[in-house]
């Protein structure tokens, strides 16, 4: 059978196409997201085209919602697409939480579960090709004005955008048909004899006016153009002209981040779980505008979630005014918990997965002592001559040359901040006195050996005077 993309004919969504792959790398790979709507096929199809004069290592990955019946239908054209075109399929299954449910509300939570899911399948180089249109554009800087967003929000979708992969690396977002109407599309897919049902499926929910998107979409966006043909072109360039305006502003905010952070490597790269800290003083310089301008970069350049505007104005609250104690400040996606607090004349960001386990965790604790054991050996000193358990009241540990001293002294002195110090774990002299079923029976304050963090490693000793 002959392949159904070989009759194309040379057009401006085809060009487009074939500048973007090749401005790929051959050795990557080019994960291209199909959904099974006719935007998604016809963006397949003309990468299959365009490879023809440009090989590269293509890939389709199709994310079942499970939100609707028509869900097993689309998943089932997908797997037409990829088989009639000769291309890899992935699927996958999207379970979206209660509780994304309830903080995003359903269609930004499917949003986001959407991309967390095709960034699951990149690797570093990789590139994720989605399939938004011009038309798309014009919605999407709507949407974001009638949501009150500021500049980055009105700037729409870019063509490219790096997508952080943590320790897989960095891959690239692009969307290679954001200067193509869905007219022009269309007008495709009527020149190849395709047909609805058979070569691409029609979502539902796309008809739901009850989405917002939809509303724009069905109601908003026609009268618009009844009175002004072009508002979807013009729309679409307002928002490239934002975006040159945006960049200006992100090269801005990253002189200026690069001044605060301390205590991170020289590219200011802070993986999931690490801390990344800014100083407070200098922050504190900058002017409101400067201060939220930062704030949100550091959370874009990370691929963190940026705050809620209630959330960034409670951060500025702590920056002005920071409290005696810790301060906290939180906030979350469906991928990622941050929190940021105020402590010693810093901001300390704290960045982990939703769903890691907490400290507390029994099986957190476990590890924690694995590690403490592991790093005692690595000392030289019998692991079996002491027991690893976390700090006691009036524990107290002989520092040589400076006699014993309090634990909760020491370990201000190590700079350990407040909210770790549970992660202490304290080396003890056991004796076969001392031991029944692996618990001391009474703790005597010279029975401390040594303290271990993980931040800190063994960074005390006992002395043996």
């Amino acid at each position: 059978m002959a392949h159904p993309c070989r009759e194309m004919l040379e057009s401006p969504a085809l060009s487009v196409v074939r500048h973007a792959l090749a401005q790929t790398a051959a050795d990557r790979t080019v994960w291209i997201a199909l959904s099974g709507g006719l935007d998604s096929v016809m963006l397949v199809r003309l990468v299959a085209k365009a490879a023809d004069g440009c090989p590269r290592r293509i890939r389709l990955v199709h994310v079942h919602h499970g939100l609707q019946a028509a869900n097993d239908i689309f998943e089932q054209l997908a797997r037409r697409v990829a088989s009639r075109l000769g291309l890899p399929l992935s699927v996958c299954h999207l379970v979206l939480s209660t509780a994304a449910l309830k903080a995003r509300g359903l269609e930004a939570a499917a949003r986001e579960g959407r991309l967390t899911a095709l960034a699951d399948c990149l690797r570093d180089g990789d590139s994720l090709w989605l399939a938004q249109h011009r038309d798309d554009q014009a919605e999407t800087l709507l949407l974001n004005a009638l949501r009150g967003s500021g500049g980055r929000g009105l700037a729409a979708m870019p063509h490219e955008r790096t997508l952080m992969l943590g320790s897989r690396g960095v891959a690239r977002l692009v969307r290679p048909l954001l200067d193509i109407s869905r007219c022009e599309l269309v007008g495709l897919a009527r020149e190849q004899g395709m047909s609805v049902a058979y070569d691409w499926c029609e979502d539902p929910s796309n008809a739901d006016q009850h989405f917002d998107r939809n509303y724009l979409r069905h109601v908003v966006v026609p009268k618009l153009e009844e009175r002004w043909p072009q508002s979807s072109a013009s729309l679409s360039r307002s928002a490239l002209q934002l975006q040159e305006e945006q960049q200006l502003l992100d090269e801005l905010a990253a002189e200026l981040l690069a001044d605060l952070q301390e205590g991170v490597s020289a590219e200011g790269v802070c993986a999931e779980g690490e801390v990344l800290r800014l100083s407070l003083a200098r922050m504190a310089s900058l002017s409101e505008a400067r201060q939220r301008l930062v704030l949100r970069h550091l959370c874009q350049v990370h691929g963190w979630p940026v705050p809620p505007r209630g959330r960034l104005m409670s951060l500025q609250q702590l920056i002005a005014t920071p409290p005696t104690s810790v301060g906290e400040v939180r906030w979350t996606n469906a991928r990622y918990v941050v929190v940021v607090r105020v402590w010693r004349g810093q901001l300390w960001w704290q960045v982990n997965g939703v769903g890691v386990e907490d400290d507390e965790d029994a099986g957190a604790i476990c590890a924690l002592d694995v590690q403490a054991y592991l790093a005692w050996q690595t000392l030289g000193r019998d692991p079996e001559a002491v027991l690893i358990t976390p700090r006691q009241p009036g524990d107290m540990l002989r520092v040589p040359g400076r006699g014993r001293r309090d634990l909760k002294r020491l370990l201000q002195e190590a700079d350990i901040p407040p909210w770790q110090r549970h992660l202490l774990r304290v080396a003890r002299q056991v004796t076969d006195s001392e031991q029944c079923e692996g618990r001391i029976k009474e703790v005597g304050e010279e029975q401390v050996e040594g303290l271990w963090h993980p931040s800190c490693g063994w960074w005390l000793l006992a002395s043996n005077v």
